[in-house]
């Protein structure tokens, strides 16, 4: 079992690439606004999203500012850690699917936001982060 250690360790990796992947989406999209493209948050961008607020939110801040060895939500950052960790897989995926590199191939003329392969991969993603956030909630014995 992961320690306190451990899934602050994977939280902040989650979101600092987060961060990082933003910041460099939020310029695309800034110098699109500048050639007056269309400019857009991409719905797998969402993703991203929540897996870095997960991982600040419900992993590293509850691990630094709470007693979890006699507190009920001990087992919200490993929830967390592994739902963001499925946010972030379903990302990989569905930024693929939006930019037609994975799904959508035959798909020709201005991308959609969402594409609809991207679409199917995010609820798809939601759908199980959800399951495995509740799946180790109601599983996992903490070793904090």
């Amino acid at each position: 079992m992961a320690d306190s250690g451990t899934l602050s360790t994977v939280a902040s990796i989650i979101a600092g690439f987060g961060v990082a992947m933003l910041f460099f989406r939020i310029q695309r999209e800034l110098h699109m606004g500048e050639r007056d493209e269309t400019v857009w948050i991409p719905q797998a961008d969402w993703l991203l999203i929540a897996a870095t607020l997960i991982s600040i939110v419900l992993v590293i801040l509850p691990l630094v500012s709470i007693d979890l060895r006699d507190s009920a939500v001990a087992k919200v950052p490993y929830s967390a850690c592994a739902a963001s960790s499925v946010l972030l897989a379903g990302y990989v995926l569905s930024i693929l699917a939006h930019y037609r590199l994975l799904f959508g191939r035959k798909r020709s003329g201005p991308r959609d936001n969402p594409e609809p392969a991207e679409r199917v991969l995010v609820v798809l993603t939601v759908v199980i982060a959800v399951a495995v956030f509740a799946a180790v909630l109601i599983t996992v014995r903490p070793a904090i």
